[in-house]
């Protein structure tokens, strides 16, 4: 068999959301599970890119700067509708099974530089900050959770940071000893678990975020005929499902996501009382969570309780306390904060927001 029929047997979807269309997200999730295929976590791990929406300029660029990483064979298509899903995915199977498209677009594909030389940007990126994201997840702050023991999410020491100030040993046993080079981070737009088109520009010293500013890019201006996911039963148990996926909790997070799917197609899963009460009992979660993204409401295992009680206050997080919440801590952290906001960047404005220094 095949690389391409392989591919399409097996395939990893990398699923890209346009502010507005959480409801086609979460459908191509369900087929993507029904189907037997699974959604990748990095465009490494790839091999068919699913644009849920109709990006503005500058996320089609990022996801352009995406496509350009998954390997082959490879696909990408993009999807408006609900009800047009499962077409989507089959035209999509197809052409992965197709192995003379995929030689084609092989031979197409840039040329890898020669050993020892440099590779060059792509300079018409440079004003929408896309030209130095790299998607891989080493870049994007997606490390192993360790099954949510924070012990282990330190964040080691990114490549190329020096220490200025060099110095015996014991500097460098000690934080506070250390004059490290700052290094500039994007979060996004394009990362699992992560907001429809949000862009955090952070700033790292060490592993620890000392600035962020916070954007959504924008849809392109036709809107979505499906009713949005946010604000409803579902929407609730999807961002139970995101921050349990981030969070590492892989077998809970399918199955809250199999009760927002449910309660999507009009059903009252009775299952959906037991996962919630195994969920609020787990000490190590609630270790997890506890103090993170603390707003007046409360942290976010605060926010987990009322998500699964059907008790949450929905309220606006600005831009500038996302950026403010983040500062201070690892990218992993940061990135459980962010998912503990259940942000809907549908309604967000367009003017970046900043926070620390």
């Amino acid at each position: 068999m095949d690389l391409s029929r392989l591919a399409a047997r097996r395939t990893a979807v990398l699923a890209v959301e346009v502010p507005g269309w959480s409801r086609t997200r979460c459908a191509l999730e369900e087929h993507v599970r029904d189907r037997g295929w699974r959604l990748a976590g990095s465009p490494a791990d790839a091999d068919l890119l699913v644009v849920c929406g109709r990006p503005g300029a500058r996320l089609t660029a990022a996801v352009d700067h995406v496509w350009s990483q998954l390997p082959g064979p490879r696909a990408r298509t993009e999807v408006t509708t609900a009800a047009d899903v499962p077409a989507v995915l089959d035209r999509a199977a197809a052409e992965l099974a197709d192995g003379a498209a995929q030689r084609r677009d092989a031979a197409a594909r840039p040329a890898d530089p020669e050993p020892g030389t440099t590779a060059t940007g792509d300079d018409d990126m440079g004003d929408d900050d896309m030209g130095d994201m790299d998607m891989d997840d080493d870049d994007m702050g997606d490390h192993d959770m360790g099954g949510m023991d924070h012990g282990d999410m330190d964040m080691p020491m990114p490549a190329g940071i020096g220490l200025a100030g060099g110095g015996d040993d014991d500097q460098l046993t000690d934080p506070d000893a250390l004059d490290l080079d700052v290094l500039h981070v994007p979060l996004g737009p394009v990362l699992p678990h992560w907001p429809a088109g949000l862009l955090l520009h952070t700033t790292l010293q060490g592993e620890l975020v000392v600035s962020a500013r916070a954007e959504v890019l924008l849809p392109a201006e036709e809107a979505p005929t499906d009713a949005p996911v946010h604000g409803t039963p579902a929407g609730r148990w999807d961002a139970v499902a995101t921050l349990l996926g981030l969070a590492g909790w892989d077998d809970a997070a399918t199955r809250a996501a199999r009760v927002r799917d449910a309660l999507l197609a009009g059903g009252q899963p009775p299952e959906a009382e037991r996962l919630a009460h195994r969920i609020i009992r787990s000490r190590l979660l609630r270790w997890s969570l506890r103090g993170l993204g603390r707003l007046p409401e409360g942290d976010a295992h605060d926010r987990l309780r009322h998500w699964l009680a059907g008790t949450e206050q929905r309220r606006s997080t600005e831009l500038t306390a996302v950026a403010e919440l983040v500062t201070g801590l690892d990218l992993a952290t940061a990135r459980l904060v962010v998912a503990s906001l259940d942000l809907d960047t549908a309604d967000r404005v367009t003017v970046p927001a900043e926070a620390g220094s």
